[in-house]
């Protein structure tokens, strides 16, 4: 018998959400996330470009092959890929790239690997197609993909075009990506913006990120607003993890760390802090509970001269 029009729709049973926020690879930079390919089988087209000849890639004006820290970073990519993979189980996921994809022409750096953006840009939609691929992300079991902008001297608009080779979500406002995003998930709130609180350092790391949790709570009271219960940035480099709770509100604060190694800029201002780069999952039930994962780290081995 046809349904009756007049009957209400069932609503749709919510599935558990694996959530897989990435922030600031800076793909183009010479410390930053790099594909790596000798040759053997990849279980995925590779890139025209990529040569196989030691992990060589033929850009326009000159070719370039991935250096140590390189290969390190897009193992440790691979790896969390394939971790992610096997966590599945009957969860949707929802790819989040919350900007610094790429690493520009920027500021005279000679730390590019091409100063062609276009060609950036190629190799970074590879990339996170390969990721997509390795994690097994299908449109089909409802996975979903939303891409952020990072800072404007290293992106520029260039998140637009990576956004539409990769299939991102249009956005309420009809763009593909977004400077802050708020979206429920099965019931949860969540914030994402690429530049939040500070980071900090030693002893005071988290605080400003606490600080700045309790200080939208209460902005969230005075406007009527939803209080998130996540909030997720990145841009500062840093591993941050953070619980701000008032009365029976939990409110989670995430730094995301990098898919970079410092740069010289960056020895020159935190020279003697260890690098943590990788990815931080977050799992949401189905009705809404949120448990934010250990960060699988890639910790920067201490090279120490022995006289």
């Amino acid at each position: 018998m046809a349904k009756s029009k007049a009957m209400p729709e069932q609503p749709k049973e919510k599935k558990p959400v694996k959530l897989i926020p990435i922030s600031d690879p800076h793909v183009g930079g010479t410390t930053g996330l790099f594909p790596y390919y000798n040759g053997t089988d990849l279980g995925f087209e590779p890139h025209r470009r990529m040569t196989g000849n030691n992990g060589e890639w033929r850009f326009k004006n000159k070719p370039y092959m991935p250096n140590a820290k390189q290969y390190q970073i897009f193992k440790h990519f691979k790896e969390s890929a394939e971790k992610i993979a096997l966590e599945r189980e009957d969860k949707r996921f929802i790819v989040v790239l919350n900007g610094d994809i790429i690493d520009g022409n920027h500021h005279h750096s000679h730390q590019l690997v091409t100063e062609n953006v276009s060609e950036q840009n190629a190799v970074a939609i590879w990339t996170f197609k390969y990721f997509m691929h390795l994690i097994g992300f299908d449109k089909n079991k409802g996975d979903m993909l939303f891409m952020g902008n990072g800072t404007d001297v290293h992106d520029g608009d260039e998140e637009d075009i990576i956004a539409d080779e990769l299939g991102a979500e249009i956005l309420p406002d009809g763009q593909n990506t977004y400077d802050f995003l708020p979206m429920d998930i099965n019931g949860a709130r969540f914030w994402f913006l690429h530049q939040g609180a500070t980071a900090g350092k030693g002893i005071t790391q988290g605080n400003a990120l606490h600080n700045w949790m309790r200080n939208q709570y209460f902005t969230c009271l005075e406007d009527k607003r939803v209080i998130p219960d996540c909030v997720i940035s990145g841009h500062y480099h840093k591993n941050v993890y953070d619980i701000f709770t008032r009365k029976d509100k939990k409110m989670h604060g995430i730094i995301l760390p990098p898919l970079q190694y410092k740069t010289r800029f960056g020895y020159r201002v935190a020279a003697a802090e260890m690098d943590e780069v990788g990815i931080r999952t977050i799992d949401i039930s189905s009705d809404g509970k949120v448990e934010v994962n250990a960060p699988m780290l890639l910790r920067a081995r201490e090279d120490v001269v022995i006289v």
